[in-house]
């Protein structure tokens, strides 16, 4: 479910890419100054969107920090980064988010993969689980709700959606302040747009292995490609209004482009397939 909230880099100013990649960067950089390479491993768009949204929200809270400095994946050419006191916390969670991820689809189907990618991070995550043990207990209780929806074979996409929105939801609240009410806003309907539009995406992976897939039931309506995409814009107006709501101005121009355009990019790639096949 990684992947879907990326910017739109064509709709971006020269000055605009190059601030996206050192805060895509920045939160690499501190990935592996905490968790080492293996916490490199978990570096996303996703929640390179909740460090810029964090950064932006707090402004001026904590000093940014920035620099360059060659890596594993760009070793002959120095790269841009920036960060500020939020990184390392997105940091945290995307490790907590991809250990929790691979352990659940370890015990969930016996994957190797999830397997693997939790065993490399078993150890790093005692400590962020002792750090923010709300956020990792949020995750940890949703993806075993999931699962038993999953077991269950359950189309009701309100309970399905709404759990992966109530795990977005609290890690979204960072530290549960004034702003909480629209930072749980934001998180809950864009995780439920992510696993909305994940599902979407999956579904004729899932048709052909006969996975579960809580969509497959709609999948034979006439208007089901028109429900899908009139959920998802709900989803993503409620989002962005939740967004508006919030005072940031460093980055708004980033934020805005993944929120309005960004995370459509996909939707219009399935939707393409879709209509190809």
């Amino acid at each position: 479910m990684f992947g879907y909230v990326v910017v739109n880099i064509n709709n971006l100013t020269e000055e605009a890419r190059a601030r996206y990649g050192a805060a895509y960067c920045g939160l690499c950089h501190r990935l592996g100054a905490l968790h080492g390479l293996r916490g490199r491993m978990t570096l996303s768009y996703d929640l390179t969107f909740l460090n810029l949204l964090l950064c932006s929200l707090y402004e001026g809270e904590t000093e940014e920090h920035s620099g360059e400095s060659r890596c594993p994946i760009h070793p002959l050419r120095p790269k841009a980064w920036i960060h500020a006191g939020p990184t390392d916390y997105c940091a945290d969670m995307s490790v907590a988010l991809h250990y929790y991820s691979g352990l659940d689809k370890w015990q969930d189907d016996r994957n190797p993969a999830g397997w693997a990618l939790a065993k490399a991070l078993e150890e790093k995550v005692v400590q962020v689980a002792l750090h923010w043990p709300r956020q990792c207990a949020a995750i940890r209780e949703n993806l075993a709700q999931l699962n038993r929806y999953e077991a269950e074979n359950c189309t009701d996409l309100d309970a399905v959606c709404g759990c992966f929105g109530a795990l977005m939801e609290e890690l979204f609240d960072y530290r549960q302040d004034h702003w909480s009410a629209e930072l749980r806003a934001l998180g809950r309907n864009l995780g439920q747009f992510i696993y909305l539009l994940d599902a979407y995406d999956d579904l004729p992976k899932d048709e052909k292995k006969g996975s579960y897939n809580p969509l497959r039931p709609l999948a034979g309506r006439a208007d089901y490609h028109q429900t899908i995409e009139e959920s998802l814009e709900l989803l993503m107006a409620q989002a962005a209004q939740a967004f508006e709501r919030l005072p940031c101005v460093q980055d708004a121009d980033l934020l805005r482009n993944i929120l309005y355009s960004g995370v459509w990019i996909r939707h219009s790639a399935v939707a393409q397939r879709d209509k190809k096949g």
